[in-house]
């Protein structure tokens, strides 16, 4: 699939300094993902460039449109691994 980025999900990387190629390595090979609905998956992945943080990002696969992203200091706990 080919994804799209909002203009949230733009802002918030780069001013979170979240790289667009860690972005794609989560929704290629997350470490954990979960469907919400129809219109709302989240995916997650360890980052090592980010002192192995993990990334959550919020997608609509109905408009393969990336949502936002951000780091999540919960999941970490939680089977982001």
């Amino acid at each position: 699939m080919s994804w799209k980025f909002s203009r949230h999900a733009r802002e918030v990387m780069a001013h979170r300094g979240i790289e667009e190629r860690w972005v794609y390595s989560v929704l290629e090979s997350p470490s954990l993902r979960k469907e919400i609905g129809q219109e709302e998956l989240h995916f997650f992945g360890v980052i090592e460039g980010a002192e192995g943080r993990c990334l959550k990002v919020v997608a609509n696969p109905k408009k393969a449109l990336i949502v936002t992203v951000y780091f999540d200091r919960k999941m970490r706990k939680r089977g982001c691994r």
